[in-house]
């Protein structure tokens, strides 16, 4: 004889409470997906503004030009840890952050950790800041990464060629040429001040070449010296990581 409890079986009650189980075991699982999607988001987004911070926005532009190189273009060099992106390194002058933007959090060091709580792993020599996200490291397929730049070339070791002409457009020649000088300078180890501006005499045809520029806006100099004549012309130039950089300069008089 089947037992009834309140007017219902034993056997449907049983199974009103296995349905009831595997509704809440998939609900559970359904709110473990959100929440793990939801992390892996918001790592993704932090990582971002790792990279930003570190090597600039490219899609930042005024007038036609980039405007944002990061800690990069302001130091001319890389960082050591990503804590150099809101404490400014012993021993230099160009600093200008910090890179990152404070949170409202009660821990200052909540920018180092994904959103599982894991501190990121920054590998500076493979430009790659990598995230564990749930924090078993032995499993790379869940791993999030993000590559900073394609090279430390491209940061740091680029080239500006140009040429030098009269205000007839003609070339300083063998004459002239040693009468004209190009300079560029730039951070170099987080210092301005530690390193000569660079420096070239273009060539007969008014060409010059300068190398080993890190990305950034840096000022250029073009200085035309012969006896009493002396004129100088001052640009900008926008250095992009791994482009051949093309600044060409004019002056308002004959050589």
């Amino acid at each position: 004889m089947i037992s009834r409890i309140n007017g219902m079986t034993l056997i449907e009650l049983l199974v009103v409470l296995m349905i009831i189980g595997v509704l809440v075991s998939g609900a559970i699982k359904a709110w473990d997906i959100t929440i793990n999607q939801t992390r892996f988001t918001k790592t993704i987004r932090e990582m971002d503004e790792l990279c930003y911070a570190i090597v600039g926005n490219p899609e930042l532009i005024a007038e036609g030009k980039r405007v944002d190189f990061g800690y990069v273009g302001d130091l001319g060099m890389i960082p050591d840890s990503l804590v150099d992106l809101v404490r400014a390194p012993s021993g230099v002058t160009s600093w200008r952050g910090p890179y990152i933007k404070a949170k409202f959090t009660e821990d200052p060091y909540d920018y180092l950790k994904d959103a599982w709580g894991n501190e990121y792993i920054y590998i500076k020599d493979s430009l790659l800041i990598r995230s564990y996200t749930t924090g078993n490291n032995l499993t790379p397929q869940t791993w999030i990464h993000r590559k900073i730049a394609n090279s430390q070339n491209d940061l740091l070791y680029n080239t500006i060629i140009g040429r030098v002409f009269d205000i007839e457009g003609n070339p300083p020649g063998l004459v002239q040429k040693d009468s004209v000088r190009v300079f560029i300078i730039h951070p170099y180890y987080g210092n301005y001040d530690t390193f000569p501006p660079l420096g070239q005499t273009p060539d007969e045809n008014g060409s010059y070449q300068l190398t080993n520029i890190p990305q950034g806006n840096h000022k250029m100099f073009c200085i035309y010296n012969k006896l009493a004549v002396a004129e100088t012309i001052v640009k900008y130039a926008t250095v992009y990581p791994g482009a051949l950089n093309v600044i060409d300069f004019r002056f308002t008089q004959k050589f």
